[in-house]
């Protein structure tokens, strides 16, 4: 498989991946008072925190893969005239 095609492959999937509203950061909205966060409500809901930072570590991780997936990819290096970018 030649660049060109890793790359259509490369942005067809990026393309398929849908918007992600992580947890932490709803509980962080939803739990700050003032300017700060409230701890002690934080504290009444601890499971639902627990989750949240579980799944913005597995978001995280799989964040990295994915670019150092992209990394791995040579850069397109003729944009000059008479380029045209890969057919979808």
């Amino acid at each position: 498989m030649n660049e060109t095609e890793n790359i259509k492959r490369v942005v067809r999937a990026l393309e398929k991946v849908p918007a992600k509203e992580l947890r932490i950061i709803e509980l962080t909205n939803r739990f700050v008072k003032d300017g700060q966060l409230d701890y002690d409500a934080l504290a009444e809901v601890q499971p639902d925190v627990n989750l949240a930072i579980v799944e913005a570590k597995m978001y995280g991780t799989h964040t990295i893969q994915a670019v150092n997936a992209l990394e791995r990819l040579e850069a397109v290096t003729d944009v000059g005239p008479g380029y045209h970018p890969p057919d979808e």
